[in-house]
């Protein structure tokens, strides 16, 4: 894996385009993952498809790292100039519901990443369609959240001591306002890393890495410290200690996984 991108040239135009967009927070807060991904994937030039292309910032990452991008949305119109922009084109598709549209073994790489968890049905049909569409030796980069990270489990447990509900209510509201295409802005499950590693056995994939990352731990740690927050500062900071030193609390999985070179 290569060195930290997170101070390259090509991070901080990106950054760059988010504040334009005034979306510089999303961008600050996925950073570390975009990096963790980019350092997951083979040396470009190599064809990727990317599931999950919204709001494209990514995009513009693998684009810029020079990658041959395709990808999958929701709602690919919603960001059309940007893939004009970017020479990328993005097709349309409802995961749970839709094959991906693209023809067999097209695709080198497949990036299916903060995705799974949005699901509403089962992921194998999914996984299987990306092992339709990758190339024989061809390799699919997964990352979601852990359902072991120590600070969801810790927050979970604060509400039961305090015989709260295990969801905050402005959670609870706005998850029960979601229709439509909107229900796949949240979370429908979070997985181990024993859970995610058999689905995606299940397919046919060879596992050719599983980590726990050190991602979510790592955000708004320097704004804290710099707005001079050192209670917060200092729970965030002792969460990262614990995680470096526990990999399955860790908030992040990520899995590399192969589509056998022969069948």
């Amino acid at each position: 894996m290569a060195g930290s991108r997170i101070d390259s040239p090509l991070f901080a135009q990106t950054a760059a385009v988010a504040r334009a967009d005034g979306t510089e927070h999303y961008f600050n807060t996925h950073r570390y993952r975009f990096e963790t991904i980019l350092q997951a994937l083979r040396p470009a030039p190599r064809t990727v498809l990317e599931v999950g292309t919204a709001p494209g910032y990514f995009t513009r990452l693998l684009v810029g790292s020079g990658y041959t991008v395709s990808g999958v949305d929701l709602a690919p119109e919603r960001r059309a100039a940007l893939w004009d922009e970017l020479g990328v084109e993005v097709r349309r598709a409802n995961l749970d519901q839709d094959p991906i549209p693209y023809p067999d073994q097209s695709f080198e790489h497949v990036v299916f990443c903060e995705v799974i968890e949005h699901l509403l049905f089962s992921p194998v049909p999914t996984l299987r369609e990306i092992y339709r569409v990758l190339k024989p030796g061809g390799s699919l980069v997964l990352t979601t959240p852990n359902d072991r990270f120590v600070a969801s489990r810790l927050r979970l447990f604060a509400r039961m001591l305090l015989w709260q509900s295990t969801e905050p209510q402005d959670e609870f509201q706005r998850k029960m306002n979601l229709q439509g295409l909107s229900h796949y802005q949240t979370h429908a499950r979070t997985y181990t890393m024993d859970e995610l590693v058999w689905v995606i056995g299940k397919v046919g994939f060879q596992i050719a890495a599983h980590e726990h990352r050190v991602v979510w731990e790592r955000v708004g740690m320097e704004q804290l410290a710099l707005r001079g927050q050192p209670l917060r500062y200092l729970a965030k900071h002792g969460v990262l200690k614990l995680t470096q030193a526990i990999p399955p609390l860790r908030s992040m999985l990520l899995v590399v996984a192969e589509r056998p070179a022969t069948q």
